[in-house]
């Protein structure tokens, strides 16, 4: 398992990253002087954010590649469009791992999308009681109807009943990924990390992260990481429904807090939310092999 932890967001950094002795090294070009980032070993690093300003050497690259550490390129509103991801820290066994996730059967694909859609209901159910917002018991009922595949969109249906539930006295509040404001603002950089450690949980695992289990988008690498944060946002949801709406993702503070959302414990397990989609990711592998019968999902239900 991976020791790294670390998210360092220089999305909004006019200067320069290089490496030097280990450690990541950024030169501001306003002040012309070199800061080292609190003394951080690059081994430390988990997801290294850049921005548009930002200039990068090979070497450093280089380095990150070297030390596992996924590389996120970002645009203006500071959302991942690109990433960069290390060959050299990937499961020994990932060529037989990929190919049976293009073998997997249907059913079997259908069976881990239930599983994984009750259980991402479950904790939307956890995050209401959690925050003192009735509902909980309606999700829970919902989530007990989701069947093999979710045919009859039982998801969907719990997101409008959670979203319209989600931050009373907001009246109106909609769900719109990359609108670039307020909640949908918050929500979209919790999840930003959260996608940066599935994304670097998946391949270390070895999978291909294009295999999607219910995602199968041509236009999105990452289907298969959109499925397994599934279970997860529930985490960062609780979380942002603490923040003042009018509280700013550009906010140094702000931004600090969502990220230590994602680093958090899950469910008071002593493990991170990082360590537990590593092994999830792991548990997916080994049933995509078929080497277990059941995919076991995490489950949110405390903070």
């Amino acid at each position: 398992m991976q020791s790294a932890w670390r998210v360092i967001d220089c999305t909004n950094l006019d200067g320069q990253l290089k490496y030097a002795r280990g450690r990541l090294v950024v030169r501001k070009f306003d002040s012309g002087e070199e800061n080292q980032v609190t003394d951080l070993p690059l081994a430390d690093i988990a997801i290294l954010l850049i921005g548009l300003r930002c200039n990068c050497s090979a070497g450093l690259l280089h380095q990150c590649a070297e030390n596992g550490v996924c590389v996120m390129v970002c645009d203006w509103r500071g959302v991942p469009i690109a990433a960069m991801h290390s060959w050299a820290t990937t499961h020994t066994r990932i060529t037989s791992r990929q190919r049976a996730q293009v073998a997997m059967t249907i059913p079997r694909q259908k069976n881990a999308w239930g599983r994984i859609v009750k259980n991402k209901i479950f904790g939307q159910a956890a995050c209401l009681d959690l925050l003192g917002i009735e509902g909980g018991n309606s999700l829970r009922g919902l989530g007990e109807s989701v069947r093999s595949g979710d045919l009859g969109n039982v998801e969907g249906r719990a997101a409008r009943e959670y979203w319209k539930r989600m931050f009373p006295g907001e009246n109106g509040f909609k769900r719109l990924p990359g609108s670039g404001e307020g909640r949908n603002a918050q929500l979209d950089y919790g999840y930003m990390v959260l996608r940066g450690f599935a994304t670097k949980a998946v391949i270390s695992a070895g999978l291909n992260p294009s295999l999607g289990v219910n995602h199968h988008s041509g236009a999105n690498y990452f289907c298969l990481v959109d499925d397994l944060i599934e279970v997860f946002r529930p985490t960062v949801d609780v979380k942002v429904a603490r923040l003042s709406p009018a509280q700013q993702v550009a906010d140094r503070d702000v931004k600090h807090y969502l990220v230590e959302s994602v680093n958090r414990q899950f469910n008071g397990s002593g493990f991170t939310i990082p360590s537990v989609l590593n092994d999830f990711a792991q548990q997916y592998g080994m049933y995509a092999e078929g080497k277990i019968d059941k995919l076991q999902v995490p489950q949110f239900e405390e903070e």
